[in-house]
């Protein structure tokens, strides 16, 4: 036996790609168990690890490297709460809105979500929060709930002073957000995860499907689909926009926000008549939306979602070799950002990629142009090119958070955890100056 058995072993039991962290990371972690269990060969190691759950754990322990904190993605949470009051309200007699978090992590996501919910001015009694994690040792963190300065980068002052009450040990969340969240262990991959549960309006899963072989994210995204309500919300990572392109979600146009809801067949498509073509390509019922012109669209059929998607499709710019004015296509740069964020927001991410760089073609100073261009190649798992162009927007404004975030998240998925910590000692420092 060797340590690609070691892979194979995580692969069947928790879906991890070996490529997604590295097999010399994997090989790492699976010769320090060793070392703790004090045994010298990998087929003695990987005997025991099949026989005692207590070291199968430790291992999950071992290569899952949780990086999470408060309000992370925040348009996500923006997205829930204008979902909530302008939808979800109206059509609850006796509203509990039920929210999934998985992997919950340490903790800081489905409790920034609970404080969320009471920010948008509902109550405990609105609310039932289940989040899960594979991680013991994750969930004892999260259970703690005692957390230092690193898990609140980026976050306000005032919410921290609101909810969390500073202690030796570090900054103690309040009991009341605290009694708000369900944990439990639990593992996506399982076909029966959370079987027989009611369906959850929300579903925040963020940051998991990147570490899966292609099956397993399609066992999963199936699994998130007999979770979510019809109506409800999927929130994946801005890495991860990608992987539901083809699936059975279409994305909610929130900029930012990465949530997703199912599509829904109307009755039109169910016909005979209707061609393979339309039966393939059902339309999302969305309640509240807003087109191109920001004006409200309500129940959308196919005819005129189709029609939406029409209006909202931006004009293709002149190709570079055409004889056009320079002076008039300057002033409509900025207008092609727009459209190139909304193209991203709407899933047509090579689009969007096309769109920046045209844009960047005669903006090469644009750091949004480089961060949005990024953000869309790493949707497509484009990641060298996504980690040029954050690097490049970095280049033009050093101090660029969100530039460097993502570009720190994007080498700890690559396993190249030294410049990845560089990068994140880098925004300490700039958060620091920030306060101060």
């Amino acid at each position: 036996m060797t340590y690609s058995d070691g892979e194979a072993l995580l692969k069947r039991k928790i879906g991890l790609d070996a490529n997604s962290i590295g097999s010399g990371a994997i090989a790492n972690v699976i010769a320090q168990r060793m070392v703790a269990c004090k045994i010298t060969g990998i087929a003695g190691y990987l005997q025991h690890l099949q026989q005692s759950p207590q070291e199968w754990q430790a291992l999950i322990d071992s290569v899952i490297v949780p990086e999470t904190w408060f309000f992370r993605q925040p348009e996500s949470l923006k997205c829930l709460q204008q979902y909530v009051m302008s939808e979800w309200l109206a059509t609850q007699p006796k509203p509990v809105l039920r929210i999934l978090s998985v992997p919950c992590s340490t903790g800081e996501e489905p409790y920034s979500i609970a404080i969320a919910a009471l920010e948008a001015g509902l109550s405990a009694a609105n609310l039932h929060i289940d989040a899960v994690d594979i991680s013991n040792k994750c969930l004892a963190t999260a259970q703690r709930a005692i957390y230092d300065k690193y898990s609140f980068r980026g976050c306000p002052i005032s919410f921290q002073v609101r909810y969390f009450q500073e202690t030796p040990a570090g900054y103690q969340l309040s009991e009341q957000v605290r009694q708000m969240v369900n944990f439990s262990q639990g593992n996506l991959v399982n076909p029966d995860f959370l079987a027989g549960t009611t369906s959850y309006d929300a579903i925040f899963c963020r940051n998991l499907l990147i570490y899966f072989d292609r099956d397993t994210k399609k066992r999963t995204i199936r699994v998130l689909e007999k979770l979510l309500s019809q109506n409800g919300l999927l929130f994946v990572g801005n890495a991860e926009a990608g992987v539901l392109l083809n699936s059975q979600f279409v994305m909610v146009p929130h900029p930012l926000a990465f949530a997703y809801r199912k599509l829904a067949v109307s009755p039109q498509s169910a016909k005979s008549d209707v061609s393979p073509q339309a039966r393939s390509d059902p339309a999302p019922t969305i309640t509240s939306n807003r087109n191109a012109k920001g004006e409200r669209v309500r129940g959308l059929d196919p005819t005129s979602r189709k029609q939406l998607l029409v209006d909202q499709k931006p004009t293709q710019p002149p190709h570079p070799s055409t004889k056009q004015p320079i002076k008039p296509f300057q002033d409509s740069t900025q207008n092609l950002l727009e459209q190139a964020k909304v193209l991203a927001n709407q899933g047509c991410l090579n689009e969007a990629i096309q769109m920046c760089k045209y844009y960047l073609s005669h903006n090469r100073a644009s750091v949004e142009a480089y961060v949005l261009l990024g953000e869309a190649q790493q949707a497509i798992a484009q990641n060298e090119q996504a980690a040029e162009s954050f690097q490049k927007a970095i280049y033009l404004q050093p101090t660029h958070e969100k530039a460097l975030t993502h570009l720190a998240l994007l080498r700890e998925h690559q396993g190249d955890i030294v410049r990845a910590n560089l990068l994140w000692q880098r925004i300490h420092r700039l958060q620091n100056q920030t306060e101060t």
